[in-house]
């Protein structure tokens, strides 16, 4: 009974998840994106970014990896924490691990903060739009 109920738990899964969304792949949806771009940006299509544009999205791309890294510095902190086996050396460089990620973390999101408004206000007094 449990594998006839598998079978058909199964088949029932193929058939809604993989088979249905081969059926989207006929609609039409490039003339509705286009609507869509032309309503943003005018037919004109889309600004070229100015350089304080650019320079923000450069640094906002290189706080958010770094966010990444200290999530898993964070991360391997708490194994080593966890995997010490009570003893105290492995406990306390499991929480200084800990300790530095947050430090790292608060210090990146600051970065990110005060980044975001340099360029916003940056943005602003050059007359051009941030994305």
């Amino acid at each position: 009974m449990k594998t006839k109920a598998l079978a058909i738990g199964l088949s029932l899964f193929l058939c809604l998840f993989m088979v249905a969304p081969v059926a989207f792949a006929q609609l039409d949806i490039t003339g509705n994106l286009a609507n869509t771009g032309e309503g943003i940006y005018g037919p004109g299509g889309a600004p070229a970014n100015d350089l304080p544009v650019i320079i923000g999205n450069i640094i906002n791309v290189v706080l958010g990896f770094l966010g990444v890294v200290l999530v898993l510095i964070v991360i391997y902190g708490g194994f080593k924490y966890m995997t010490s086996g009570g003893e105290d050396k492995g406990a306390k460089e499991g929480k200084q691990w800990i300790i530095n990620g947050i430090i790292g973390l608060v210090i990146v999101l600051s970065a990110y903060a005060i980044t975001t408004f340099v360029v916003s206000r940056l943005a602003t007094a050059t007359g051009t739009t941030v994305q």
